[in-house]
């Protein structure tokens, strides 16, 4: 008997297609934070905002309101308002909600100030809906704003006439739109390109990886299924992970152990970290791999999220393909123009509005040129001084938010020939899915891991498509 003889077949050798990856550095510097100082106000925030938006909103307003027999006038200042006088206005949303957490509420009740209580829904029906500018605020009531999709942070025009009371009638609403894209070229190869989205790992959630981590990784590297299937994957030109990556930090106790005040290195396990590192450097071994911090992520909870420090990740940040990322991320491959966030922003809008639709919340974002609205409000973020990193000033051409509930997608068209894809990724550890986006087209695939076999979620994402 012969050990280790030459194989008898012919195997072709498969190659990873090649993408073309460019950085963004006018949309992605914006969210690096070089002098972390919390000394400044929030308010420049919202003015800056403010500014960014105010002339997109003020043309679609004069566009949508502007041929009216009652020729409607503009008001610079909401102060300035006359009353009965049919007029339009720019400003920023502010709702007030009594579930909302409030700080200065709960200064009496310690538990609340170290640990608050946060409701699934801040939304109520005291809710107030107010716009306000530089010049004051006015509260907002009417038809226009019966089944508002609002949330505080929002930059909007309203058309409509001041009452008696003081407050302002609200006829109609307009949004800043769907902002500029480039055009992408012609695709010239029919060959598929795909970029992978996945979210969720939670790495350390369990003694031991899981079956469909390891599969996921066997996918990834070609080492997965028959040879169409490496075929498959050997077009996965990049993978960008969307944060949580770790399960939530557990702190091991010992309760026979003296008690030691400060940090003690000997109470936190560094096992999970370990294994996220083993577990990337595998897919780096093969594929450019896109790492995005989340919240139980080690790195700073405000937004934006800073890169994850490379040297934490021992094995993978010696390789050329390993990249740790901001939260939200900017990025282009293929000509292809890529906005990612971790979930904070749609967790978070999800609990101003009545509906439980996140893909449509998602939209909203890019309707309103701005993907995390409610920050600083009730969303954790750096308080900016000269601009807002969260205003979209480009369109997308993929928008993707992880650690959703759910898989979702829909492809957003808009006035001026703009398609979006935007997509939910859920966690993966809960959902053991992974989502494929081919960048020759848009079109949206998921792929489903199980401890016991790989399938293809049936897509029916075209008959959700829809045009703004």
């Amino acid at each position: 008997m012969e050990f280790c003889s030459p194989p008898t077949e012919a195997y072709t050798v498969l190659n990873r297609v090649h993408a073309k990856n460019e950085e963004v550095p006018e949309l992605a510097d914006p969210l690096k934070i070089t002098s972390h100082s919390f000394n400044q106000q929030y308010a420049n925030m919202y003015y800056v905002r403010l500014l960014q938006l105010k002339q997109a909103i003020l043309k679609n307003a004069e566009d949508r309101w502007g041929s009216l027999p009652e020729r409607p006038r503009y008001s610079p200042k909401i102060l300035d308002v006359q009353l009965g006088d049919l007029c339009y206005m720019v400003g920023t949303v502010y709702i007030e909600m009594d579930n909302k957490p409030n700080v200065m509420h709960h200064l009496d009740e310690e538990d609340a100030i170290v640990n608050p209580h946060t409701p699934v829904k801040y939304i109520s029906d005291k809710n107030v809906i107010s716009l306000e500018d530089e010049s004051g605020r006015v509260e907002l009531c009417g038809s226009g704003i019966a089944n508002p999709f609002l949330v505080t942070g929002t930059i909007i025009g309203v058309l409509g006439k001041e009452t008696s009371s003081g407050g302002f009638e609200v006829i109609d609403i307009c949004l800043a739109g769907l902002p500029p894209q480039d055009p992408c070229p012609p695709i010239v190869s029919k060959q598929p390109k795909y970029l992978a989205l996945l979210s969720g790992l939670h790495v350390g959630g369990s003694d031991e990886l899981d079956m469909k981590t390891e599969l996921l990784v066997e996918f990834l590297s070609g080492e997965l299924g028959s040879s169409k299937d490496q075929i498959s994957s050997a077009c996965i030109t990049r993978v960008i992970i969307g944060g949580n990556s770790l399960a939530k930090n557990c702190k091991l106790v010992d309760t026979m152990a003296p008690k030691k005040y400060g940090y003690d290195s000997a109470s936190f396990d560094a096992s999970p970290m370990m294994q996220l590192d083993s577990i990337l450097e595998d897919m780096c071994n093969t594929v450019d791999v896109d790492i995005m911090a989340g919240p139980s992520d080690p790195a700073q909870l405000h937004l934006p999220q800073q890169p994850m420090y490379p040297s934490m990740f021992n094995k993978a940040h010696k390789l050329s393909t390993f990249h740790s990322v901001t939260n939200p991320y900017w990025t282009k491959v293929e000509d292809r123009l890529i906005l990612g966030t971790s979930g904070q922003n749609i967790d978070d809008i999800y609990r101003y509005v009545e509906s439980d639709d996140r893909l449509k919340m998602a939209e909203a974002t890019v309707h309103w040129r701005h993907m995390a609205p409610t920050a600083p409000d009730t969303l954790w973020c750096y308080p900016f001084q000269d601009r807002d990193p969260f205003v979209m000033d480009k369109c997308p051409h993929i928008y993707f938010i992880g650690n959703q509930p759910q898989f979702e997608d829909r492809l957003v068209k808009g006035p001026h020939g703009q398609e979006i894809r935007v997509v939910l990724v859920p966690s993966f550890a809960e959902t053991g899915i992974l989502v494929l986006i081919n960048l020759n087209n848009l079109d949206c695939t998921a792929i489903e891991f199980s401890d016991k076999d790989i399938k293809a979620i049936p897509n029916e994402s075209h008959l959700m498509d829809e045009d703004s």
